[in-house]
């Protein structure tokens, strides 16, 4: 199972997706929302990088997420695959 962050494909959640390109996740669309996914074990979103406003950057996950929070501050989104 691989790791997926799941955003609305709308405008101003571009800057997350950007965010996770860099972190090494790709995107690709589903539905209404982008899939943002990689098979590495973790991911860590950096938000000083990629100028996410602060409203968007706390509605990072309210798309759904297959995995788990390793950490979340004003930030960093650190997420790891769930333990098999």
């Amino acid at each position: 199972m691989s790791l997926a962050l799941y955003v609305l494909d709308v405008p101003e959640f571009q800057p997350v997706a950007r965010a996770a390109e860099d972190a090494g996740l790709t995107a690709r669309r589903a539905g209404d929302y982008l899939e943002l996914s990689t098979d590495a074990d973790e991911a860590v979103l950096r938000r000083d990088e990629s100028a996410i406003r602060t409203a968007v950057w706390h509605a990072a996950l309210t798309g759904g997420l297959d995995g788990r929070i390793v950490r979340f501050t004003s930030g960093i989104l650190h997420l790891a695959k769930e333990a098999a």
